[in-house]
């Protein structure tokens, strides 16, 4: 068996095998379309360097493993986003050779820390044990019924809602760097990570990459009678392969303006919206921090149930 880097656009085959691996790791929830999958392999939603390694026996990609490397907040990391083996190769030094060709690699780029996170109670979670890791936080993801939503659209007063889908309009690109960095209020148990920052070219070119990995993206903002933006939410559903499923992502509250309710109302408000323009989409994921407790009775009130639980898991490059 031979650990070799993967080069997507220049070895098509040995791509696709390792998507064939990697599709179904969040199962049961959604499958990752091969272009989901291409784009958070190669630079993350965020970009940022990443490495792809493949485990190959006798020509055959029987393991693969994916690290990101953060080149401007906590590049004191390298983030472990796929660790698979094929399942008939378990068991056989697949995995762990793979894990320690990654250390080797985060050594190389000076990064002290891996995170990698793993299904409770799946071979992952024995894996990881197993190589001395340390659990550092833990969260959970709930799945919505759509069936069952049924909200009656009301107001808060003193607020009114902005409905954006696709892009953000240039004139409202610097609210959203500043919404976006309310993200670093969410709870981070253990993990040792920094406040990620973000600025209106941050924005742009995260979302430059939506049109070419088919996103359908449908954002509420709430702002307050002075025009400034307090609230806002995120769902994202996939054009080509969505399977039903949409992904539930950000929702950030100002500090100012919380205890008012508007997290609720801007999550009632898009899902509402997603539901009338997209009927063929059935359920909506979303991941919380088990620790969150705001959040999670928010998403309990909405139908939210829960599906299953994750860890993440802290090594020692």
């Amino acid at each position: 068996m031979d650990i070799v880097p993967l080069d997507f656009a220049a070895e098509p085959g040995r791509a696709a095998g390792y998507h064939a691996l990697a599709a179904d790791a969040m199962a049961p929830g959604p499958r990752m379309p091969a272009h989901l999958f291409r784009l958070v392999a190669e630079r993350g939603w965020r970009a940022m360097p990443a490495e792809n390694w493949l485990a190959v026996d006798d020509d055959r990609v029987v393991g693969g493993v994916t690290v990101h490397l953060p080149d401007r907040d906590n590049t004191h990391l390298a983030l472990i986003r796929f660790l698979q083996v094929d399942p008939g190769h378990r068991r056989r030094g697949v995995g762990g050779a793979l894990l320690s060709h990654v250390a080797e690699r985060a050594r190389a780029h000076d990064r002290s820390t891996m995170l990698v996170e793993v299904a409770e109670g799946g071979p992952g979670e024995a894996f990881v044990r197993a190589k001395g890791a340390r659990e550092v936080a833990t969260q959970a993801r709930r799945v919505l019924d759509l069936s069952t939503f049924d909200v009656p659209e009301r107001e808060i007063p003193g607020y009114r809602l902005e409905f954006l889908r696709g892009r953000t309009p240039d004139p409202q690109i610097a609210d959203m760097a500043a919404l976006l960095e309310i993200m670093n209020d969410a709870p981070l148990d253990d993990l040792p990570v920094d406040e990620e920052r973000w600025t209106a070219a941050d924005v742009a070119a995260l979302e430059d990459a939506w049109t070419s990995i088919h996103q359908d993206v449908f954002t509420v903002v709430a702002r307050a009678g002075d025009g400034s933006a307090a609230a806002f939410t995120r769902l994202f559903a996939d054009t080509r392969e969505p399977a039903g499923w949409a992904r539930q992502t950000d929702t950030a509250v100002r500090r100012d303006h919380r205890g008012r309710g508007l997290g609720l109302w801007v999550k009632e408000a898009n899902t509402a919206w997603l539901k009338r323009a997209r009927p063929d989409l059935t359920r909506v994921i979303t991941w919380n921090a088990v620790s969150n407790g705001p959040m999670v009775a928010i998403n309990e009130r909405l139908g939210y149930r829960l599906l299953d639980v994750w860890h993440e898991w802290e090594l020692r490059a």
